[in-house]
């Protein structure tokens, strides 16, 4: 009987150990999407993928392309997929050959203009760069980009810095393809601020300090429903599209699980979190954010974006940047 007994125990004990549940697999996304956003796709994401344990690094651009790039001199990246808004950077990272090729069925309806030609990046959304202004302070607003070299707005205007936000280097790099170095040596003489990112310069016209603003579709939206004064202005030469590529690093560890993740992010079901995150999705059929105007409608009149626009700027990238901080921040 002792026997029977002990031989019960090591078959419950060997039962126990085959049905114990596996670890989850770790799954690391580097992005500079909103923190809430991505509380919202992370409840989507554990309920696609339950045998996966997600871990985000989240911060602006420029800071998750350091943290990359440090990486990556070290070996290997730890990130499994990339979000951010910093395309030209994609192209770097595809060149060196740091990304892995993956064209998705549900990148079909997304225009050819907005993936990389090997697949080895494809826009999942894209924020836009407007105007905007106190409604409060400023009483008949500025139309379109060359307005802002009016004098009426001497010392109103800021935006962010390209050397810190991937979307207001988006913004300088379009305005200097359209209009020059000279359109920014005439904001310099008109007193142009340019510090921090989008959220600073929400502020900035919040409080009057400067009233007028380049800045990010989203931000403006987001804090028109927290009642701000802030408004709209979609700029009658056109709006800036900062595409904001998805990516899967060559060194994932889960080349398979990373792509049904890059799937999943593209899917509707995904675009819809990134619609309610303020951000229009890549797919132009797509509905727009609440309160904003329909892509079609915005890509109709915007700075043309393709291959060839994303190649341009990105041999210039670094002189663009040396440049702005001669003419602007000097």
């Amino acid at each position: 009987m002792r026997v029977l007994k002990v031989a019960g125990l090591v078959c419950l004990l060997a039962f126990a150990a085959c049905t114990k549940s596996k670890p989850k697999q770790t799954f690391w996304i580097y992005t500079s999407l909103y923190k809430d956003v991505i509380a919202d796709m992370e409840k989507k994401l554990q309920t696609k993928f339950p045998e996966v344990e997600f871990k985000w690094y989240q911060s602006g651009s420029e800071n998750v392309a350091a943290r990359v790039n440090a990486e990556l001199g070290a070996g290997e990246t730890l990130a499994d997929l990339l979000m951010t808004s910093d395309p030209f950077w994609y192209l770097e990272l595809e060149r060196a050959g740091h990304l892995l090729p993956y064209e998705s069925l549900n990148a079909k309806p997304i225009p050819d203009g907005f993936k990389e030609k090997g697949g080895a990046f494809v826009i999942c959304r894209v924020p836009t760069v407007v105007m905007a202004y106190n409604k409060e302070a400023v009483p008949n607003p500025p139309k379109s980009w060359k307005d802002l070299l009016r004098p009426e707005w001497k010392g109103k205007v800021s935006m962010g810095s390209p050397l810190q936000s991937g979307t207001s280097f988006s913004a300088v790099a379009q305005l200097v393809r359209r209009y020059g170095w000279d359109y920014f040596q005439k904001l310099r003489e008109n007193d142009l601020l340019s510090a921090g990112g989008n959220s600073a310069v929400i502020t900035r016209m919040e409080t009057k300090e400067r009233p007028v603003g380049i800045v990010l579709l989203e931000n403006i939206v987001d804090a028109q429903r927290k009642q701000s004064p802030v408004g709209i202005i979609y700029p009658e030469d056109g709006a800036i599209l900062a595409p904001s590529p998805i990516a899967i690093t060559k060194t994932t560890k889960n080349p398979e699980l990373a792509k049904l993740v890059y799937d999943y992010f593209l899917s509707d079901d995904m675009q819809e979190e990134t619609v309610k995150g303020r951000m229009y999705s890549s797919i132009p059929t797509f509905r727009a954010p609440e309160g904003e105007k329909p892509f079609a409608e915005i890509l109709s009149n915007s700075f043309p974006w393709n291959a060839e626009v994303l190649s341009g700027i990105y041999a210039e990238r670094e002189d663009i940047k040396k440049r702005f901080m001669e003419v602007v921040l000097n």
